[in-house]
């Protein structure tokens, strides 16, 4: 099972986005654009997927920052943040 990908730590190389598709607008946590047109993306949940380019409109990156005390890069949208990150938080 895929592991949930958190908007507060992301992956290296990872470039989440908004997209624009039949249905709405959608946000992943990781697109890339290939040459061929299609999209390549991972939703929050960790899955993957490839959308052909009649299926996705316009794709718009959200930027991210560098939380350099943790070394780790992050949504840099607290809003975005919360929305997409884990609905549950562990007390310690």
């Amino acid at each position: 099972m895929p592991e949930r990908v958190d908007p507060r730590n992301l992956p290296s190389g990872y470039s989440p986005a908004f997209l624009e598709l039949r249905d709405g607008l959608v946000c992943v946590a990781d697109a890339t654009v290939r040459d061929s047109g299609w999209l390549e993306f991972t939703e929050w949940s960790g899955t993957t997927g490839l959308l052909p380019p009649r299926e996705c409109g316009r794709v718009k990156f959200i930027a991210t920052e560098l939380v350099e005390d943790e070394l780790r890069r992050r949504i840099a949208d607290a809003d975005i943040r919360a929305e997409y990150g884990p609905k549950t938080e562990v007390s310690r």
